[in-house]
């Protein structure tokens, strides 16, 4: 009788954890849904946190949110207290819809607090690194000892006012030459013995410092020889400060590509992955969230964005954006708009098609602009590659790599300054372009097609020519500082 109550027991334990497991397993789901009837140009303002957001156009002047919250690892009761918690915000008019939500970042189970992280790991990417500081390489004082030269002696005072002494032109013409006469002995009685006498000593004074220059002649020309070594010295020197700067910062930069790398690896890792956010304590690291905003819009609506942690997927018809992005993936097929800001942070950033609009990234290990006509590019300690370019871009890189894989033809404008960067960019095999190349510090390759003419100095380089004709509307310009450029 023992015996059938003990294994009565063992199968109520057995079932209460079988149960419990399959009501902590279950998914909970909570939907929210708002509508607004707007105008065409609406103004669609969000701020959101560990979200996903969708984004959808049509031909409707009507704006449809729809936000769903997922829940796996709670009872249906302690997710519904959950639910609750999310603080999210959706209001509108036929102006504008501002939509927020901002993590819900504990759950409070009996006494337990628990806390939100991304799969277990909250990723900071705002690493910190020592950045060597530039040698400093002494450069002695200037100086070398100019040879005494005397200075020429004052001429003598001259006997009379050459401004009060005027020769009147009018007694000439009705005198003529008795006049010049008169004149010329009125003249000549101001230069007495006198002063001939002191314009000979004069003479003989000048002529002595002329012979006491020649005999020191020597002397100037070694003057002249230190000067140019002394010069010479400190080119060198210069040149040697340039080569240990060099050295310094490049491994200042290979230390900050490792540091951004490692920083980065888990989050290249879950590209693949839908955006699950844990949420863990000691005694339960199986809680999983995911919220998901989709938006439907009309087509000419205006998006601004402040998103961190999470995914963003614009549709293809945005004529004007502006987004934040921080630790964040954005995808998209279309960016559009001369207007269009986006700003990406920790964020990789795929787009199929890039007509037109600013892009600035920081610290972004994938950055992919598949197709671009026209974009204005900041990027800093990022790696970006552009599959073609059609028509110009403005770029500026600094601590990173950029890859340019193809211009096209009828390109008008390419200009791209780099900072302490490696780039690789291919130039249009055919039609004719103006080529312009200022380097210092840095290695840059050509190709040989191109007809340049290239000058150097210390270490700056600077290359001027065309491809198959110049004087084109068409303009490639590079400006390079301490970086590595093959140009193909």
């Amino acid at each position: 009788m023992k015996h059938i109550h003990n294994l009565k027991f063992k199968l109520f334990v057995v079932n209460f954890i079988v149960f419990s497991a399959l009501v902590f397993a279950q998914k909970e789901t909570k939907t929210y849904k708002e509508s607004y009837k707007v105008n065409n140009d609406v103004v669609i303002d969000i701020n959101t946190s560990y979200a996903d957001i969708e984004f959808e156009t049509w031909n409707r002047n009507t704006v449809e949110v729809e936000a769903v919250l997922e829940v796996e690892g709670l009872s249906k009761e302690e997710a519904e207290e959950y639910f609750k918690e999310w603080n999210l915000h959706v209001t509108g008019n036929s102006s504008k819809v501002s939509i927020s939500a901002k993590t819900n970042n504990r759950i409070v189970r009996g006494d337990d607090f628990t806390y939100i992280s991304t799969d277990g790991h909250e990723f900071d990417f705002d690493f910190d690194f020592d950045i060597p500081e530039p040698p400093t390489v002494e450069i002695a004082p200037f100086v070398v000892e100019m040879p005494h030269v005397p200075s020429v002696p004052p001429l003598p005072p001259l006997p009379l006012n050459f401004d009060s002494f005027s020769f009147d032109y009018e007694a000439y013409k009705k005198d003529g030459d008795k006049y010049l006469e008169e004149w010329k002995e009125e003249f000549n009685k101001h230069f007495n013995e006198d002063f001939r006498e002191n314009l000979e000593e004069w003479k003989k004074q000048v002529d002595e410092q002329r012979k006491a220059v020649e005999g020191r002649k020597k002397e100037i020309e070694k003057y002249r020889e230190e000067m140019q070594q002394k010069r010479q010295e400190i080119r060198e020197k210069q040149h040697e400060i340039r080569e240990k700067q060099r050295v310094v910062l490049q491994e200042a930069r290979e230390r900050a590509k490792e540091a951004r790398n490692e920083a980065m690896s888990k989050m290249r890792e879950e590209r693949t992955k839908p955006n699950v956010f844990f949420l863990s304590t000691g005694k339960n690291k199986n809680l999983k969230v995911k919220k998901t905003i989709k938006i439907k819009m009309p087509k000419k609506a205006k998006l601004k964005m402040n998103v961190r942690h999470g995914e963003v997927k614009l549709a293809d018809n945005f004529k004007s954006i502006n987004a934040t992005l921080s630790h964040t993936r954005l995808l998209a097929t279309v960016v559009d708009g001369e207007n269009s800001v986006i700003e990406a942070s920790y964020s990789p950033v795929k787009v199929e098609n890039w007509n037109y609009g600013e892009l600035k990234v920081n610290y972004v290990k994938n950055v992919n602009l598949q197709n671009v006509k026209s974009v204005k590019l900041l990027s800093k300690s990022s790696d970006v590659i552009i599959g073609k370019i059609s028509e110009d871009a403005i770029i500026d890189c600094s601590f990173g790599n950029l890859n340019v894989d193809n211009i096209g033809a009828d390109f008008k404008q390419f200009e791209v300054t780099l900072d302490n960067s490696d780039a690789i960019i291919v130039l249009p095999q055919n039609g004719a372009f103006d080529f312009y190349c200022s380097s210092s510090d840095s290695k840059v390759e050509y190709p040989e097609r191109l007809n340049l003419a290239i000058s150097k100095k210390y270490s700056n380089e600077q290359a001027k020519g065309y491809n198959q004709n110049k004087n084109s509307s068409k303009n490639v310009s590079i400006v390079a500082t301490f970086s590595d450029v093959k140009i193909k």
